[in-house]
């Protein structure tokens, strides 16, 4: 029996239809596209990236750092909603780059924890929005001597007016984590991932303080014992529409069957 030839236009869009996978997605930011508060700097662009099939996160920030001088910043993401009042699912970084000066390059520090959803700093030394202080649910450290298997980059630059941070991890030690201190509703635990749509809380800070401690019950971790500041900016947001981003073999896939078709034509 004589099989039924595809036409090239056919393959051509069943292709491209599959070559972006759902599981890695990307949102962008440029100036101006959403409501954000300047006094810390003022956002100039913002690439973040997720791919759940390798647990890769990203987070590229840069700033306008003319005015107010951004030191670093503290950050929570969801899957949708604005990750205030969501104790107990998602995770929050704290950024340092205090150690930055003008025209130079450095390592900054970068610290995880659960959110404990108040809309402050406090996770870092409080795990839980129930009444009282209690102990931080510590994730990650830079400072660790074995975070380096986490960290596929973790940069601050300064270039005169502009400053950069980027924060690219393997996620994985995040999103495998088993919260302290649950959601009090039952809701998952979603660490730093987002898919189709994201939700952020990214607060950033000028005449940043911090110093770090050694953890009483593992002296190799060394995790924030202060944060405080003179400026807060800040871009908040709920369910910002994000982009499938093509994998580079399927990229390679969709660029075959266009010259297929060509060919055929």
């Amino acid at each position: 029996m004589r099989a039924l030839a595809v036409p090239a236009t056919a393959l051509l869009t069943l292709v491209v239809a599959g070559s972006a996978h759902a599981d890695f997605r990307r949102w962008d930011f440029t100036y101006g596209q959403v409501p954000t508060n300047p006094a810390a700097g003022r956002i100039n662009t913002i690439t973040t990236e997720f791919d759940a099939d390798t647990n890769r996160f990203l987070w590229d920030v840069s700033f306008d750092v003319s005015s107010v001088v951004t030191r670093g910043f503290w950050l929570a993401v969801s899957p949708g909603p604005n990750p205030k009042g969501h104790p107990g699912e998602l995770a929050i970084m704290y950024f340092d780059a205090t150690n930055l000066g003008d025209d130079m390059t450095v390592t900054p520090k970068l610290t995880i924890y659960n959110y404990n959803g108040i809309g402050n700093s406090s996770s870092f030394f409080d795990g839980s929005p129930a009444a009282g202080t209690q102990s931080p649910d510590r994730i990650f450290s830079s400072l660790d001597a074995g975070a380096s298997s986490s960290i596929l980059q973790l940069s601050a630059t300064d270039t005169g007016n502009t400053r950069r941070f980027v924060v690219e991890l393997d996620a994985s030690i995040v999103q495998n984590h088993t919260p302290l201190y649950p959601n009090p509703q039952g809701d998952d635990w979603t660490g730093l991932a987002f898919g189709s749509k994201i939700g952020i809380w990214f607060s950033h800070f000028g005449g940043l303080n911090t110093a770090y401690g050694t953890d009483p019950a593992n002296p190799n971790y060394n995790y924030l014992t202060q944060w405080s500041y003179t400026n807060h900016g800040w871009l908040d947001g709920a369910n910002f529409n994000t982009q499938l981003v093509p994998t580079p073999g399927a990229l390679a896939l969709v660029a075959a069957a266009g010259l297929l078709a060509r060919r055929r034509r």
